[in-house]
């Protein structure tokens, strides 16, 4: 028999965090948005109501027990008050979990302050030439006396303005593809580390940069993971966080469907509400059903990855169809609202922006398109 309804532990740190996400993040979310100075004093409070450990070892400071739904609960609500520090959760999720795989010096020195919320670490796997292919990075790290020296540029970083360290994957020179990529946790304050500002049309407070790596020593107590099987571990990681990205911008967009519904109520036009003309309402309608739609997708994705069970193709489903059908119900809420839904000090368009970044980001429409219809011509072939 089929149940889609949440636990009872599910469902009270829901309501926790959606009281959180209404008193906090959402009277702040335009603000926050404006600038690039990150909100540590927020992110501590994320930390102490648990929401960054999920998933991690109570001696970190974690919940102990892996919840890939509670995760994506979590995240979607948060997303209902401030779509870019609902990625916390996922950001942390990510690092923490190549963490993992980490010395006990590294483990000892980050896991603990990350869950917390005390400092924030970003992911440098992206370069210029290497979007989507991410194993064709240039990024080179050489052996040396009781380490490595990493030389390359990671762009189009998030995180990386406010992180303390970050995650580099580089490669072992005359290394191809994703053979000879190791993971490092380097120090962004170690010399030959310059960090640049990458401005974007949102999610301005993320951080969005470059990393600059010129000769830069890392400690062998620095490699995370086996050496050479950085990129593998990487793009495990991804399934989880595909899927919990959709739920993101789902959120931002039910809050946004939310708020219009509102206005509909309000807002008079020749005499009677707008919510008496079917041109708002079945806007409304339809948005409503896409949004629902695609967060089953996820949590099915999320379901099936807790149960230790394949969910590559859904999480990439999730993650191609989540933020798209987001960023159209945001702009049909924004038509709601006429041209109060254009306007700066509201927050439906600092929503549309930041969402759209999400189209793009752990990769686009395009390369989920191909991971899903691999699976499906797989699924062909072996039936023949």
């Amino acid at each position: 028999m089929l149940d889609f309804s949440l636990s009872e532990e599910h469902e009270d740190f829901r309501k926790v965090l959606k009281e959180f996400s209404d008193r906090e993040l959402l009277p702040n979310y335009l603000a926050n948005s404006a600038t690039t100075e990150f909100p540590f004093a927020t992110l501590k409070k994320m930390g102490d109501l648990g929401v960054l450990g999920i998933g991690f070892p109570e001696r970190f400071g974690g919940t102990g027990e892996d919840d890939p739904v509670l995760l994506g609960l979590a995240t979607e609500t948060l997303a209902y008050g401030d779509v870019n520090l609902a990625s916390a959760p996922i950001q942390v999720g990510l690092v923490g979990a190549q963490l993992l795989h980490g010395s006990d010096e590294v483990q000892q020195a980050y896991l603990p302050r990350v869950i917390a919320g005390e400092i924030n670490l970003a992911i440098a796997l992206t370069e210029p030439g290497s979007g989507s292919d991410a194993s064709a990075l240039r990024t080179t790290a050489t052996r040396v006396p009781g380490g490595w020296r990493l030389s390359g540029e990671k762009t189009a970083i998030s995180w990386a303005l406010s992180a303390t360290a970050a995650l580099v994957y580089a490669r072992e020179p005359g290394s191809s593809r994703s053979k000879g990529v190791s993971c490092f946790l380097v120090d962004l304050a170690s010399e030959g580390v310059s960090v640049r500002h990458m401005r974007g049309m949102g999610c301005l407070v993320l951080g969005w940069g470059s990393i600059n790596l010129d000769s830069v020593f890392v400690p062998d107590s620095h490699l995370v993971g086996e050496e050479g099987r950085g990129f593998q571990v990487a793009m495990n990681k991804f399934d989880f966080s595909r899927a919990a990205l959709g739920l993101m911008c789902l959120g931002a967009a039910q809050q946004s469907l939310e708020e219009a519904a509102v206005y509909a109520t309000q807002r008079e036009t020749f005499g009677k509400p707008l919510s008496e003309y079917q041109g708002v309402t079945f806007p409304l309608a339809e948005h409503a059903t896409y949004v629902e739609g695609a967060r089953w997708v996820c949590y099915r994705a999320l379901w099936l990855r807790g149960e230790g069970k394949s969910h590559t193709s859904l999480a990439s489903m999730g993650k191609w169809w989540g933020p798209l059908v987001a960023k159209e119900a945001i702009e049909a809420s924004m038509k709601i609202f006429g041209n109060l839904g254009y306007s700066a000090e509201f927050p439906l368009q600092q929503r549309f922006r930041d969402v759209m970044a999400y189209l793009t980001a752990d990769g686009t429409a395009e390369i989920q398109k191909t991971i899903i219809s691999r699976e499906i011509i797989a699924r062909g072939t072996v039936s023949l």
